[in-house]
C-alpha cells in the first residue's frame, strides 16, 4: 500500500480512502526522501526542499515532493500501477520543480531589481555628463521653442475668433449628433497624396483627385504654413519639391470617413440642403479636432524639450541621494561605485603621498618638506593614530561606551551589493560587496609652522590619510617643550631632543586626529568632490546656456559677440572650479559631523570625550582643513566667490562647542534611560 501527498485540486479519478487502513507513505520516485520537513526559506517556494536551491534548469529535483499542508490521501497500489495516474503525477512533480526557489520563486519577486538597477545606472558622473550635454542641446533650441509657443498661442486665438461653426437646421444637427459626433478624419497615404497633387483645388480649400475623392484641409492660421505647391502643376515641380508637397498634403489634409451603413436611411430622408449642412458640420468638427491635435502635439514637444532636462536631472539627483552616517543628513554622491573604486585604487599605496605633495605644490612655492623619520614626533603621532584605529575596529575596551547610532557607519556598497540587497535571499557574502573606507590610514608629517592638519583621500589600503603640520604639534606641546623647527636647526641637528608627551597632550593630539578620521569615515571627500567638480560645473554651464537662450533677441540684433563672450565665461569658470578650487575645505555641516564622529572614536579608543571637550574643544575651530586658494592672488570672480564661501562655511568655535555639548548631553540621557529600564 502506498500513500502519496497531493495538492489541491484532486485528480477527478481519485476518491478519498480510509486513512486508518493505510498508514505507510512514500514519495514520488526519488533518489532520497527528506528525513525532516523542509525549513521555510525567505523568498523561496514553499513547495521546495533545501536540496532544490541550485539554480538553472539542470538542478537536482530528486527531493521534490508534493505536499498539501498536512493532508494525506492514501491510494491503493492498484491505482498507482495505472500509467495515466503515474503520468499525471510525474507532470505535476516536474511543474513543481520548475520553480526557482533562490531569490525569486515568481516573476513579481524580481520587480525590486527595476528601481535598484535604475538607481545603479543613473548614479554616475558619466551619466550626469551625458544628461548635461543633452540638456544643453535642448536648451539651444529654446529660441525655436519660444517662436513655436507664440505661434501656438496665436493659432488658438485664431481658432476661437475666426474659425466659425457652420449654420445648420435642427434636423441636420440632430443627425450629426446621433451618427457623426466623435468621428475622426482618415489620414492620407503616400500614394493618395501623389494622386491629389494632380487634382484641382477649389475655392474653399478642398482638393479633388483624379479618382473623384475630395480631401479637405485642416484650419491653419494665416501665415503659419505656406503651401509649397499649386495642385495640377505637378509636372513643373522638381523631385525635392514633389517630396515636400507630398509631405505637406499628408500633414494637413484628410478624407471624410464614410457614413455608417445604419444611418443611410435617415440621411436619405434629409433634404439636399440639410445633407450639405451635415457634410459641412462633419468637415468643421473633424478639421477642428485635427487642428487641436496638432497643437497638442506641439505643446508636448515644447514641454518635453523643457521638462526632459529637469526630469533627467531630478532622476539623477534622487538616485544619488544617501544619508550621512551618524547624523542621517541627506547628501548627494554623484559618483558610481565603480568610480569610487577607481579613485580608491588610484590613491592606494604610495600614490597617496604623491597626491598630497602635488596638492600642496603651487606655482609660487613647492610643498613643505617632510619631517625626517628619525624625528620622535613621527612615533608619537603614529602610535596615537594606530590606537584610534584599534578603537574603530573594536579592539579596545571603551571606558565610556557611546549609545548605538541610528545611522551606523557602513562600507560603501558596490553595484552587485546594491542589486542583491534588493532581492533578499543571498546570505553568503563573497567579501567583495563593499569598498573599504576605514583603517589603516596613511600619515604624513610636514615641516610647516602653520598649526594645521587635514584629511585627504578615500578608500582603504592607505588610499586615505591625515596630514599634520609640525606647527600643530609644536602648539600642542607648547613653546617651552617644542623642538626647534627652523631651517638651520634641521640642517645642523641630526636628531631633535626627545620629549615625553603628557596624557593631556596625547589627548589633545587624539582629539585632532579623531576629527580628521571622522571626515574619512564619513566619506566627506566624496561629497566635496561630487559637488565642486561635478555638480557645480554642470549647474554653471546650464545656467549660462539658459541666459544665452533668454537673451537670444539681443544676440540676434548685436551679433554673436555677446553669445561667444558668455560661452567663454562659462567655460573658464567651470574649468577654474575643477582645476583650482576642487579641494575647497569642508563645509559647515561636515565639520559638525566630524566632531560627532570624533567623540565616538575617542570613546571607543579608551579616551575620555568629556575631558577632551572640556580642555580642547576650541582648538578645533582654528583648523582650516585644506585651502589651496589661500595663496591664490587671482582676481577672478570665481576665486573671490569661493574664498568668501569657504570662509563663511567654516563654523565658529562657539557653534562647534554647543554642538559637542548637545551630543554629549544626548549620550548621558541615553545612558540614564537605559539604566532606568534595566
Amino acid at each position: 500500500m502506498a500513500a502519496v501527498r497531493l495538492l489541491r485540486p484532486r485528480l477527478p479519478s481519485f476518491r478519498r480512502w480510509n486513512l486508518d487502513s493505510h498508514r505507510s507513505s512514500i514519495h514520488l520516485w526519488t533518489a532520497a526522501s527528506p528525513s525532516t520537513s523542509p525549513r521555510p526559506l525567505p523568498y523561496a517556494s514553499s513547495l521546495a526542499t533545501p536540496s532544490s536551491i541550485a539554480k538553472g534548469k539542470h538542478r537536482d529535483i530528486s527531493s521534490v515532493f508534493i505536499s498539501d499542508v498536512d493532508l494525506y490521501v492514501s491510494l491503493p497500489s492498484s491505482i498507482l500501477t495505472s500509467r495515466k495516474v503515474r503520468r499525471q503525477l510525474l507532470k505535476q512533480a516536474v511543474r513543481l520543480a520548475a520553480f526557482r526557489p533562490f531569490h525569486s520563486s515568481s516573476r513579481r519577486n524580481a520587480l525590486p531589481l527595476i528601481p535598484a538597477a535604475t538607481a545603479a545606472i543613473l548614479k554616475s558622473t558619466s551619466v550626469l555628463t551625458a544628461i548635461t550635454a543633452i540638456s544643453r542641446i535642448l536648451i539651444s533650441f529654446f529660441p525655436l521653442g519660444t517662436i513655436a509657443a507664440l505661434r501656438m498661442v496665436r493659432g488658438v486665438r485664431w481658432l476661437e475668433s475666426s474659425y466659425k461653426r457652420p449654420e445648420a437646421t435642427p434636423e441636420a444637427e440632430e443627425f450629426w449628433k446621433m451618427w457623426c459626433e466623435g468621428e475622426r478624419g482618415k489620414r492620407i497615404r503616400r500614394e493618395e497624396a501623389i494622386a491629389l497633387l494632380e487634382g484641382e483645388m477649389s475655392t474653399d480649400g478642398a482638393v479633388q483627385g483624379p479618382d473623384g475623392r475630395v480631401a479637405y484641409l485642416i484650419p491653419i492660421p494665416p501665415g503659419t504654413i505656406h503651401s509649397p505647391l499649386v495642385p495640377g502643376d505637378l509636372k513643373q515641380l522638381s523631385k525635392d519639391q514633389r517630396q515636400q508637397a507630398m509631405r505637406w498634403i499628408q500633414r494637413i489634409a484628410f478624407f471624410l470617413p464614410p457614413l455608417p451603413s445604419a444611418s443611410m436611411t435617415s440621411f436619405s430622408h434629409l433634404s439636399p440642403m440639410e445633407q450639405q449642412q451635415v457634410e459641412a458640420l462633419r468637415r468643421h468638427w473633424i478639421s477642428l479636432r485635427m487642428s487641436k491635435d496638432r497643437l497638442a502635439l506641439s505643446r508636448w514637444i515644447v514641454a518635453l524639450a523643457i521638462g526632459l532636462p529637469i526630469l533627467l536631472f531630478t532622476a539623477v539627483y534622487i538616485a544619488a541621494l544617501e544619508r550621512v552616517p551618524l547624523t542621517g543628513r541627506w547628501r548627494l554622491i554623484l559618483l558610481s561605485p565603480e568610480e569610487e573604486d577607481t579613485i580608491s585604487k588610484s590613491l592606494a599605496g604610495p600614490n597617496w603621498y604623491r597626491s598630497v605633495i602635488n596638492l600642496l605644490t603651487t606655482e609660487n612655492a613647492p610643498a613643505p618638506p617632510l619631517l625626517p623619520q628619525t624625528d620622535w614626533r613621527w612615533g608619537w603621532v603614529e602610535a596615537t593614530l594606530r590606537r584610534l584605529e584599534s578603537g574603530v575596529r573594536g579592539e579596545i575596551h571603551p571606558v565610556f561606551s557611546p549609545p548605538p547610532a541610528k545611522y551606523p557607519i557602513k562600507p560603501r556598497p558596490r553595484v552587485s551589493a546594491m542589486l542583491h540587497s534588493a532581492l533578499p535571499g543571498s546570505e553568503h557574502p563573497s567579501g567583495q560587496e563593499h569598498l573599504g573606507v576605514g583603517p589603516p590610514f596613511s600619515l604624513m608629517l610636514l615641516r610647516k609652522d602653520e598649526p594645521n592638519a587635514f584629511s585627504y583621500g578615500f578608500g582603504g589600503n592607505g588610499a586615505s590619510g591625515i596630514v599634520v603640520f609640525s606647527g600643530l604639534i609644536d602648539q600642542i606641546l607648547g613653546p617651552a617643550r617644542a623642538p626647534p623647527s627652523t631651517r638651520f636647526s634641521s640642517i645642523f641637528s641630526t636628531r631633535p631632543p626627545h620629549v615625553t608627551p603628557t596624557e593631556d597632550e596625547t589627548l589633545h593630539l587624539s582629539w585632532v586626529l579623531a576629527h580628521e578620521m571622522g571626515h574619512l569615515l564619513l566619506s566627506h571627500q566624496l561629497e566635496t568632490l561630487s559637488q565642486q567638480q561635478v555638480l557645480w560645473p554642470s549647474i554653471t554651464n546650464l545656467t549660462l546656456d539658459l541666459v544665452r537662450a533668454f537673451i537670444w533677441p539681443l544676440t540676434l540684433m548685436l551679433g554673436p559677440t555677446i553669445n561667444d563672450a558668455l560661452a567663454n565665461v562659462g567655460k573658464t569658470s567651470a574649468n577654474e572650479m575643477i582645476d583650482r578650487y576642487g579641494q575647497v575645505g569642508f563645509q559647515f555641516a561636515h565639520e559638525l559631523e566630524a566632531d560627532r564622529a570624533a567623540l565616538r572614536i575617542l570613546a571607543l579608543s579608551g579616551f575620555d570625550p568629556m575631558a577632551a571637550k572640556a580642555k580642547f574643544a576650541t582648538s578645533l575651530a582654528d583648523l582650516h582643513e585644506i585651502r589651496p586658494m589661500d595663496g591664490d592672488t587671482s582676481d577672478s570672480w570665481t576665486g573671490r566667490v569661493f574664498k568668501l564661501w569657504s570662509w563663511a562655511t567654516h563654523p565658529s568655535a562657539e557653534r562647534r562647542t554647543a554642538a559637542i555639548d548637545a551630543e554629549l548631553d544626548r549620550w548621558l540621557e541615553e545612558r540614564s534611560r537605559s539604566e532606568v529600564e534595566v
